[in-house]
């Protein structure tokens, strides 16, 4: 689900620390019996700047160490031809619960002096997919009744053909706040359009068609965008509906409705964007007595019509929903080995940079996630801990998987969808152990590694001049997708850094901070806890 708010950013930043949780993932780095710790390049080709311990006097240099024995180690840094230099540091937890951080100076005078307002951020838009608890929790499992297990062949058991409709013609919905709180809204079918072989219906509240508000004109433009936006989920997440074993769920054959109301009539855009609730995937029977029976995808029209990029925003918002309701079919119904909020949240995050480029040059949803994480996040949570308010986990999980497609690209993301859990006793455990595969599966090391580099962009990578694996570098011509550059010497005035040093750090948390020496050689030691590592960038 989406939620929006215009915001005006103010400089002042008000720090806390707070608790998340993780897993970690065991490398082989030195840490040996946690007493003392040797720093290594962490870079290689062109435009690395490490070699041994010297600075190559060009290039980025990226050193490395983690802690991979069971007690504290001594971390003592000694770099060369560091003279003048930028030098970040970055403590990241690849672990799975918090540990006790030693005192780490900080000198705040090395931090940004600029805010949003001062930096032509005065209409910054914040964004975030906010989900009521309600929906969010709604737990399929408890109602999916199996005719077969599900290691034996998907059939359908439902042969009653979902209803065919006709352009003009009327239907109430259920609009969810949960499974027994719901509005209904009568809405007229406006337009019709078949993609990949599946009706499109789109539907429009009746109060809010009209001149002023959901015109033909701006309905006709949202349907332009359908088939390219529906066709590139199902080309890289998979279809949202089709054959089953279940005798409660809605027939296999079924259109795809999209349902444009006033979801908040506040009379102003954002609030909530959109929505998808697996309920109404259910047969009305039992205890189960509001669902729309339909493949829905709910819009809030408000946002459409009262904002200039209203329409953008709406068409990211289907392909976000569109992408929960694939993993409620794909991962839930077909082999019961669903995603655990954070991951399917992330990866409908990751879908609206997908398809970003095909909906506009221009646009792209997911970037002010990811100015949001520097801007506001302090770094701090955890990517994989849903339980915060408001929007800081769409910030930080969003930032990590713009990191993770911009490093490891469309067939990364298939094999996500793909992958099912080796290991784990809960659908969180799981999920994290889906990721560590799905990653290893293209070009990574697994989890514990893309969460140090991805703490490492802290440093503000250059788009066009890093060291291969790390920053935000542009992806062209990927399954016919275009990733768009986040160049950290555009982006460093968002990055608003820690004032202080925590006395712990949380599980896949970082904790960033800067030197500066006038000398030729930086020299500190630093005590390590177990599971963590530090990252080091001279530029």
């Amino acid at each position: 689900m989406q939620k929006m708010f215009k915001i005006f950013l103010t400089a002042a930043v008000i720090v806390f620390w707070v608790g998340c949780g993780g897993v970690e993932e065991e490398d082989g780095s030195s840490g040996g019996g946690g007493e003392s710790g040797v720093l290594t390049s962490d870079c290689s080709g062109t435009y690395c700047g490490s070699n041994e311990n010297n600075y190559a006097g060009s290039g980025i240099g990226v050193w490395r160490y983690k802690n991979s024995g069971s007690r504290n180690a001594a971390l003592n840094v000694s770099l060369n031809n560091v003279a003048n230099k930028d030098i970040t540091i970055v403590f990241t937890n690849e672990g799975v619960s918090s540990v006790t951080l030693p005192y780490i100076s900080v000198d705040t005078s090395l931090h940004n002096e600029m805010s949003m307002q001062n930096w032509g951020g005065g209409d910054y838009v914040d964004t975030f997919n906010y989900i009521p608890d309600a929906i969010r929790e709604f737990n399929a499992r408890e109602y999916l009744l199996k005719e077969v297990e599900p290691s034996q062949s998907i059939i359908n058991y439902n042969q009653i053909f979902a209803k065919t409709w006709s352009l003009g013609e009327q239907n109430e919905w259920y609009v969810h706040k949960s499974s027994t709180v719901y509005e209904k809204r009568i809405a007229t079918l406006k337009k019709q359009i078949t993609v990949s072989g599946r009706t499109v219906n789109i539907w429009v509240e009746n109060s809010e068609y009209g001149s002023g508000k959901m015109s033909d004109t701006i309905i006709n433009s949202i349907s332009g965008y359908l088939n390219t936006v529906i066709s590139s989920v199902v080309s890289v997440a998979g279809e949202p509906w089709g054959q089953h074993s279940y005798t409660n769920l809605i027939s296999a054959v079924q259109p795809l409705d999209i349902v444009l109301v006033n979801l908040k009539k506040d009379n102003q855009p954002f609030g909530t964007l959109g929505y998808f609730y697996a309920l109404n995937n259910f047969l009305n029977s039992g205890t189960i007595t509001s669902s729309n029976e339909a493949l829905a995808v709910f819009v809030d029209t408000e946002t459409i019509y009262l904002h200039s990029n209203g329409t953008l925003y709406a068409v990211s918002t289907i392909a976000h929903e569109l992408t929960h309701a694939v993993h409620f079919y794909q991962r839930s119904v077909r082999i019961d080995d669903p995603f655990d909020t954070f991951l399917n949240e992330m990866s409908a995050i990751m879908m609206e940079d997908i398809v970003a480029k095909k909906i506009d040059s221009t646009f792209n949803d997911v970037k002010f996630r990811y100015i949001d994480w520097h801007e506001e996040s302090d770094y701090r949570y955890d990517f994989a801990d849903w339980s915060l308010s408001g929007d800081t986990n769409y910030d930080v999980a969003g930032s990590f998987g713009a990191f993770l497609m911009r490093q490891h690209g469309i067939n990364f993301y298939k094999a996500l969808f793909a992958t099912r859990s080796s290991s784990g006793s809960t659908d969180h455990e799981k999920s994290l152990n889906i990721l560590d595969k799905a990653i290893k599966s293209y070009n990574g090391e697994g989890l514990g590694r893309a969460l140090q580099r991805w703490g490492a962009s802290i440093a503000m990578f250059p788009s066009s001049s890093s060291p291969s694996g790390f920053g935000y570098p542009a992806r062209n011509s990927d399954n016919g997708f275009t990733f768009e550059a986040f160049d950290g010497n555009s982006y460093k005035p968002y990055r608003k850094l820690p004032t202080y040093s925590p006395a712990s750090l949380y599980a896949h948390a970082h904790f960033p901070f800067l030197r500066k020496t006038a000398g030729y050689t930086y020299s500190e030691q630093f005590i390590v806890p177990p599971k963590v590592s530090v990252s080091i960038v001279v530029k």
